[in-house]
């Protein structure tokens, strides 16, 4: 029963903020490569019964041995982002070389500056129940829960991990990411979560009480349609998009390069050679890809090998993709990038880079205190200008480095500039190196996440990564062959170019805009309508 597990009663404050943790360390268990959807599920509902109870009180913590709603929050993050995001600490420990307190500190200092930000979307749902009545808090508590996923994607430069909607990419609302997006998944999944412990609540209130509710007769009815949308969005057919070109010919090279190697020069011959032989046999496919910096070296500095494989390229009619920083020494700025080689030469320039990874903020006061401020390659700028898919002789690329493909925005902007210039068939090609994240489960979430965008946009996607996990995966988010971690090969499969049209792909963020907007405006009419 709800009304026993509300955690404000146990007498400790230590005792709820460690039950808090642990409720918040089950959240990543929906994710992969756990993939248990149903724990996320579990612990979302404990959180929201947490939340409704302490509106209910109507009241900010008066009682001293109660948790304030921004603390159920902070240490719910911290369970859920200290489990969710350990690698981070994989990250800067093993290959930013910082010490073992260092890593500890800075990793702490991350969950924390993650927490807050989730803290401060609870904090929200409870003063907007002060405002509003607690007869809102069906729609105040995924508002407030998306609103702040959306603050996530941008503050500090974006941090769009762990998002409650990616857990649908295998549940039972995978459908819906095809209208509204991940972030209209989690949406939905929060507005159902507080219809049904709302509903409960009110249903143990009435049988103690032995009077009836007066709002529980409509909460049943919006929960029937919350829980009717995801329904109807897997029975409505999606137009099929059947283009000239069929299938494609791909080869995806994963060369499996120890991350203390990749930037050592002794190694740099070894590393092209691995790269040479694992493309010697795929020369014939229509698209080979290498990983996020394949080569390690700027452009300028290996155009003797650029030379060669544009060459090689040309003779095989084949599209080679590969990821290689470009520097521009007159404006004296360096560029994570993605170029093809062959008959169609382009070069698309990274939009969103990874803090500390790729650029170092504040970098004039941080360089030079540890070695992790001061790692190889992490002088870039985002791209200064707009970037536009590739586009050969009878199918587009939409290009993502890393990083990229985990902001619905972005993606789909480009998807829609493509669709928008030409007919042509459509492939997502996503490149990355996932070896900084080390044995983890970085990766498993990267992946999950590149899947969704699969999903979402409703065209297929393949991934080539410097140790895993490269794959294949349909325009329905299904991964349909993978290599595995850790192995030096290439996968060689022949991708279905069919895709569909959804909804998200047509308007975007569109959707999950107009749900956050009518929320609003029914906020604000409540609110005008009490002060009359």
């Amino acid at each position: 029963m709800l009304s026993i597990l509300n955690i404000s009663k146990l007498q400790s404050l230590i005792a709820q903020r460690i039950l808090l943790i642990l409720i918040g360390g089950i959240y990543p268990l929906g994710f992969s490569p756990f993939d248990i959807w149903p724990f996320t599920l579990v612990s979302i509902i404990l959180l929201v019964n947490e939340i409704v109870a302490r509106v209910a009180e109507n009241k900010e913590s008066a009682n001293s041995k109660k948790l304030s709603l921004f603390s159920i929050g902070l240490y719910w993050s911290y369970g859920a982002f200290g489990v969710g995001t350990s690698w981070v600490y994989v990250s800067i420990h093993e290959f930013g070389h910082a010490p073992v307190v260092g890593a500890v500190a800075i990793s702490f200092l991350f969950v924390l500056t993650l927490s807050i930000v989730k803290a401060g979307g609870i904090y929200l749902m409870g003063k907007m129940a002060q405002w509003l009545g607690q007869n809102m808090l069906l729609l105040i508590i995924p508002f407030a829960w998306v609103l702040f996923e959306f603050m996530q994607t941008w503050l500090f430069s974006g941090f769009p991990w762990l998002f409650a909607g990616y857990t649908q990419i295998d549940g039972p609302m995978w459908m819906l990411s095809t209208w509204v997006g991940v972030y209209g998944v989690s949406w939905f999944m929060l507005a159902m979560i507080g219809g049904l412990v709302i509903l409960l609540r009110s249903y143990l209130i009435s049988r103690q009480s032995s009077q009836s509710v007066s709002f529980v007769r409509p909460y049943v009815v919006i929960l029937i349609f919350l829980i009717s949308v995801p329904v109807l969005a897997s029975l409505l057919p999606q137009a099929i998009i059947e283009p000239n070109k069929k299938s494609l010919k791909v080869a995806l090279v994963q060369p499996d390069i120890a991350q203390e190697k990749k930037w050592d020069r002794r190694y740099f011959s070894d590393i092209i050679d691995v790269l040479y032989q694992q493309s010697r046999q795929h020369w014939q496919a229509d698209l080979l890809v290498w990983p996020e910096g394949a080569i390690p070296a700027y452009k300028h500095q290996v155009e003797d090998i650029i030379v060669d494989l544009n060459h090689r390229a040309k003779q095989t009619h084949t599209d080679l993709l590969l990821g290689l920083p470009i520097y521009h020494a007159e404006q004296k700025i360096s560029y994570a990038a993605f170029i093809s080689l062959g008959e169609y030469q382009q070069s698309y320039h990274k939009q969103v880079l990874v803090p500390f990874g790729e650029y170092v903020p504040l970098g004039n006061l941080l360089r030079g205190l540890i070695e992790f401020f001061n790692l190889p390659m992490s002088s870039f700028s985002p791209a200064t200008s707009t970037q536009q898919v590739m586009s050969f002789e009878d199918y587009q690329v939409v290009p993502a480095i890393c990083y990229e493909i985990t902001y619905p925005g972005i993606m789909h902007d480009l998807i829609a500039d493509a669709d928008a210039s030409s007919d042509k068939a459509k492939l997502l090609v996503t490149v990355s190196n996932d070896a900084w994240f080390g044995d983890s489960f970085g990766p498993y979430q990267h992946m999950q996440m590149a899947r969704m965008r699969a999903l979402e946009l409703g065209i297929p996607l393949v991934r080539s990564t410097n140790d895993g996990i490269s794959a294949v995966v349909d325009a329905r988010g299904n991964m349909i062959s993978k290599l595995a971690r850790y192995t030096q090969d290439t996968l060689a499969y022949e991708v279905s170019l069919l895709s569909y049209q959804t909804l998200y792909r047509q308007y975007g963020l569109l959707g999950i805009y107009l749900i956050l907007a009518m929320s609003l405006l029914i906020f604000v009419v409540s609110r005008l309508t009490q002060s009359d």
